[in-house]
């Protein structure tokens, strides 16, 4: 009997363990978005939006949405599988979870 390898191909951009360090120590926060595409793992690596890319983005998605993501994205983006900008389907799949990121905050008011 064949024994069957269920270990997905990871795609990164052929990035080095040092070089995803070096992303943590120039960003203050810097984070790794994963796309599980059937037995393939897409990674790209995403610094926080400044206020200047959110500013360019809130006024472009007035118009085009998809054009928007495309600004997130390359504003943001430090490195990766590449694959993740040219497919379709893997860069909205990467746009949730970068819409995630941004919406994931949670404040307090507090009288004081």
């Amino acid at each position: 009997m064949e024994k069957v390898n269920n270990t997905p191909k990871v795609f990164n951009g052929d990035l080095t363990e040092a070089q995803v360090d070096a992303f943590k120590a120039q960003h203050r926060k810097s984070f790794a978005v994963e796309i599980q595409d059937g037995d393939e793992v897409h990674i790209g690596y995403f610094k926080r939006p400044t206020l200047e890319t959110l500013k360019a983005v809130t006024k472009v998605a007035k118009s085009d949405e998809v054009e928007a993501g495309k600004v997130m994205f390359d504003n943001c983006w430090l490195g990766g599988s590449k694959e993740l900008r040219t497919d379709a389907l893997l860069f909205m799949a990467v746009q949730k979870k970068l819409g995630e990121v941004l919406n994931g905050f949670q404040g307090l008011i507090k009288n004081l």
